[in-house]
């Protein structure tokens, strides 16, 4: 699964003015509200919001775009 910092530094390549704390803290709530759900693959379901916001970040997409992918499915998915 692709880490945190990972997508933080995507983003700074394109977005040196990123907040990168916004995004860590988006990734963790949207880590933690997942935990325990799974993808038919077996893999944890959040690797699925992950590779939306990475997908976006290859796009050059601002902050609230990428943020916005990590939560996409929180509304519906989690309590």
């Amino acid at each position: 699964m692709i880490e945190a910092q990972t997508l933080v530094d995507c983003v700074f390549k394109y977005n040196p003015k990123s907040d990168a704390d916004m995004i860590q803290a988006a990734y963790a709530y949207g880590k933690h509200t997942h935990e325990g759900q799974f993808r038919r693959s077996g893999e944890p379901y959040f690797s699925h919001p992950i590779e939306v916001a990475m997908i976006l970040a290859q796009q050059k997409l601002d902050d609230s775009t990428i943020i916005t992918a990590l939560l996409h499915d929180t509304i519906e998915d989690t309590g």
